[in-house]
């Protein structure tokens, strides 16, 4: 009898241990102020968040660009010299020159619209091609990039294809190295330049065989690792460039993490971000519908490690990691669902539809997520940067939300 009083008393003691872990162990997200169109934001759909070497914070949003100095806020537009008014990428140089572009996140401003599929009954024959057999002008309405924008506090300065070179005006990312050359990350190529020209980074497909190389050159991020090499993640794969011997390999994103060896190995990897940890594991971020799978993988240089979805981490797409001072990964992104057909007598249109998912960290054991419960403003996070004071900014579509993370006590 005793015996089993002992027993019972530790299995007690167990679940309390247990529990009183459990609670020890979750962080808290504190929102301590949302700043609006009301306080002087262009718009509250904000896409980017950056705070330049002055201390003054910049707000890329759909409708142009604010800056904020803590007591004022001033905008600016296409009218004051911005090549456009979709800001999702803020760069600052060592110069102190601000940077501007569209950034991934056009390719999700795309998606939410209702796309207009009724030109696809029509006979080719009937329709009003373009030159280049393009579908008519008005069917699908993109987004046009028009290049990159540079400040430098007094003016704006833009730089496209067609005045300097640029590989391609849909900006995605922007990497300086020691050197101060600058790396533009295109929808079509990478670009450097000097402070004087634009030159451009050949990407040719694997084992330089020209293959495939619209998919490879299709680059949205670029990240670089402590030996100076460079990563960029492609529609296609992860592109490796050895910094020493100019040398590039070809990864996909299989399990294996196996170079490319031929064009039948060829994948759609969607990859979106890059970003190393403290321990130099490279994550990646992926814009995927996968029902399963989370849009997370981490390669730890040996194997490839892909996420499944879960209440902490429910996004397949994820367009953004973030680090912060502690070493925490910040996602941002969506679960996309399938795409539905809508016909009527009259047209035929396709949606999108997506599940906003807040935004999910990742303290080096687990993730957490936090969503409007806490105290966001929206679901819809499209990026987190952390300030100078380690304040916490979230750029979602209902303005911008400014807090602090209070780590789970271990």
């Amino acid at each position: 009898m005793q015996k089993r009083l002992h027993t019972i008393w530790l299995a007690v003691f167990l679940l309390l241990l247990h529990s009183t872990v459990s609670v020890a162990y979750t962080a808290e997200l504190k929102i301590e102020k949302t700043l609006t169109k009301a306080d002087g934001l262009i718009s509250n759909n904000v896409l980017a968040i950056f705070q330049d070497s002055h201390g003054a914070m910049w707000f890329g949003t759909t409708n142009g660009l604010t800056r904020y100095d803590g007591e004022n806020f001033r905008t600016f537009t296409t009218e004051d010299g911005l090549a456009q008014d979709t800001i999702g990428l803020i760069f600052e140089d060592q110069r102190g020159m601000l940077w501007f572009g569209d950034g991934v996140l056009v390719n999700d401003l795309k998606r939410e619209k209702t796309m207009d599929m009724s030109w696809m009954e029509t006979p080719l024959s009937e329709l009003d091609l373009t030159p280049h057999d393009e579908i008519p002008a008005g069917t699908m309405k993109p987004i046009r990039p028009k290049g990159v924008s540079r400040y430098d506090g007094d003016a704006f300065r833009i730089f496209t294809t067609f005045s300097d070179d640029l590989v391609n005006d849909n900006v995605k990312d922007i990497f300086e190295d020691e050197m101060g050359t600058l790396w533009f990350v295109t929808g079509f190529g990478v670009s450097r330049y000097d402070g004087t020209e634009f030159h451009n980074f050949s990407i040719d497909g694997p084992m330089g065989m020209n293959i495939l190389p619209e998919a490879w050159k299709q680059v949205r991020t670029i990240a670089q690792d402590t030996a100076g090499n460079l990563w960029f993640g492609s529609y296609a794969g992860i592109i490796y460039y050895n910094a020493q011997t100019s040398r590039l390999r070809y990864f996909g994103v299989d399990p294996d993490f196996s170079p490319f060896q031929e064009m039948g190995q060829a994948q759609t990897a969607h990859i979106t971000d890059l970003q190393f940890d403290a321990k130099e594991n490279l994550w990646m971020s992926r814009d995927d519908t996968d029902e399963e799978s989370s849009g997370v993988r981490r390669f730890d240089g040996k194997k490839l490690t892909i996420f499944p979805q879960s209440d902490a981490l429910p996004m397949n797409s994820v367009n953004n990691i973030t680090k912060d001072s502690g070493g925490n990964l910040w996602f941002t992104g969506v679960k996309k669902l399938p795409a539905k057909m809508h016909e009527t007598e009259n047209s035929i249109s396709m949606t999108f539809p997506e599940v906003e998912s807040g935004v999910s960290v990742y303290n080096g054991e687990r993730f957490q997520n936090f969503n409007t419960d806490d105290g966001l403003p929206s679901n819809r996070i499209w990026s987190v940067f952390e300030d100078s004071r380690g304040k916490l900014w979230f750029a979602t579509d209902a303005g911008v939300a400014i807090g602090v993370y209070l780590p789970s006590e271990k």
